[in-house]
């Protein structure tokens, strides 16, 4: 006789999505049945099990589950009871009143969910639904009281004119706001306030430490202040001076009020932290640099850079290729002056002795603004300039010996031809007018305006070549084409 075997059925044994065999083929309504004439027909038929499951219900709480409250719910009768005690009561608040609707919303949407037939899941497997695309986050129109309230403040009110507070971006007014009183107490203008907002941070910090700046720096005026305060990171620049100015005053800097504001200003705290961590390093052996030589360095945008630059280049420069710490200071001295020194290592024999260069022309073109760029388009043009277009080493190293060196030799290659075959100008002309700051654009601004102020304004050539032959010459011939009716006409001029 065969064991009987247990009727619950074991994990592995569970029907599976799909046809089954014959013997065991289940409906939605009728159990397995087992054959005829077994040894279980003696036994009580077993009660028929559904294919289709009920999915579990979530679990109770630890208080009370769903059921059991909606339960005790239906078995609650309201007239037995007493609603008296809460008509003495004072009533809710609003904010209390939506609360308790909220949380009761919830209660009865639970109970709702308990009480409602659970929906049924076959044991057949679909296709899985695609999830829903989330829709995108619709931005709300922006109402009026959105504004946020630093955009709302007057500053004129304060005795800011409309122009002052236009100029004042509308969410620094409030922080203007906040320490104009300390400000205008410690002597400083609305002029003044405004330059300083250029710099929120440093409204803050000149209001609440002023006196302590004084006291470090007694010789600051409130133009020295806003001038560094206005900077990008003039607040930790100011703060910075507070912390080193007493032992930058001591040897072996020795650096006077104005020394140490001009650091700030231009070169930031970043060479405010290096000249005080390194001030023995660059005064003594072998660098040897004067405390000039040190704050001509530092007060450029990337001072700290080139200060450490200097440390690793200078005894090179001077005892490989033959500088003097004047020269090589002279080429840190400037925006880039770290690209600068590594460029002159890095081209200085090139360029003496493939392109015949002194030293000295080396260094001119080098200590500019943008001295980096200048040096590697000489490499690259003085061949094509000199045999393409006449012009002499002289010529090319004057060009490229200022702020934007690269532009105006690049603008020489591409428009000597056109001003001096379709405008009649000479090679030396055209090398006087790039020969300064902005000489690519005076040498286009020449090129538009020459024909105008010849033709209808009476000038000749040699007369806009002169005014163009400046720092800013692009503007001086503008100016000119605009004015010189007038000053002659209204005013007499010849």
């Amino acid at each position: 006789m065969d064991p009987i075997r247990s009727r619950t059925p074991s994990p592995a044994r569970e029907l599976l999505p799909g046809p089954q065999p014959d013997g065991v083929q289940p409906t939605a309504d009728r159990g397995v049945s087992p054959p005829a004439g077994g040894p279980l027909d003696g036994l009580p038929a077993r009660r028929t099990m559904s294919r289709t499951r009920l999915p579990s219900p979530p679990a109770p709480s630890p208080a009370f589950s769903a059921g059991s409250f909606s339960d005790l719910l239906r078995q609650f009768d309201p007239s037995l009871f007493n609603t008296s005690l809460f008509d003495s009561l004072p009533p809710f608040g609003a904010h209390h009143t939506e609360a308790a609707t909220g949380e009761w919303d919830e209660v009865q949407s639970g109970l709702r969910a308990a009480d409602a037939p659970p929906p049924t899941m076959r044991v057949a497997v679909t296709a899985a639904r695609p999830p829903r695309a989330k829709p995108a986050p619709r931005r709300r129109a922006a109402q009026p009281s959105d504004a946020s309230p630093a955009a709302q403040v007057d500053l004129r009110t304060l005795g800011y004119s409309q122009q002052q507070q236009e100029k004042i971006k509308p969410k620094v007014r409030s922080t203007v706001a906040q320490h104009h009183e300390a400000l205008v107490g410690h002597g400083f203008t609305h002029a003044h306030i405004v330059a300083l907002s250029q710099h929120p941070a440093a409204l803050g910090t000149v209001a609440v430490k002023y006196q302590d700046m004084i006291a470090a720096l007694p010789e600051a005026t409130h133009e020295a202040i806003v001038g560094v305060g206005k900077q990008w990171s003039g607040a930790r620049a100011l703060e910075a001076l507070l912390t080193v100015a007493g032992e930058l005053r001591g040897p072996p800097l020795q650096l006077d009020t104005g020394q140490l504001l001009k650091i700030a200003k231009r070169g930031g705290v970043t060479a405010v932290e290096a000249v005080h961590a390194w001030r023995n390093a660059l005064t003594g052996a072998p660098l040897n640099l004067t405390p000039e030589q040190v704050v001509a360095i530092a007060s450029n945008i990337g001072g700290k850079q080139a200060l450490e630059t200097v440390q690793a280049l200078l005894p090179v420069l001077c005892q490989a290729h033959g500088l003097t710490p004047d020269q090589v200071v002279a080429i840190a001295s400037n925006g880039g002056g770290k690209q600068a020194l590594e460029t002159v290592q890095r081209l200085l024999p090139v360029l003496c002795q493939a392109h015949g260069l002194t030293p000295e022309q080396v260094v001119a073109i080098a200590s500019n603004i943008g001295g980096k760029q200048a040096l590697e388009t000489v490499q690259r043009l003085l061949p094509v300039l000199c045999q393409a277009h006449g012009l002499t080493p002289e010529q090319v190293v004057a060009i490229a010996s200022n702020i934007g060196g690269k532009q105006a030799l690049e603008t020489v290659q591409r428009l000597l031809p056109v001003l001096c075959q379709a405008h009649g100008l000479t090679p030396e002309q055209v090398v006087a007018i790039a020969s300064n700051g902005g000489g690519k654009q005076a040498l286009e601004t020449v090129q538009r305006l020459l024909p105008v102020l010849c033709q209808a304004h009476g000038l000749t050539p040699e007369q806009v070549v002169a005014i163009a032959s400046n720092g800013g010459g692009k503007q001086a011939l503008e100016t000119v084409q605009r004015l010189l009716p007038v000053l002659c006409q209204a005013h007499g001029l010849i």
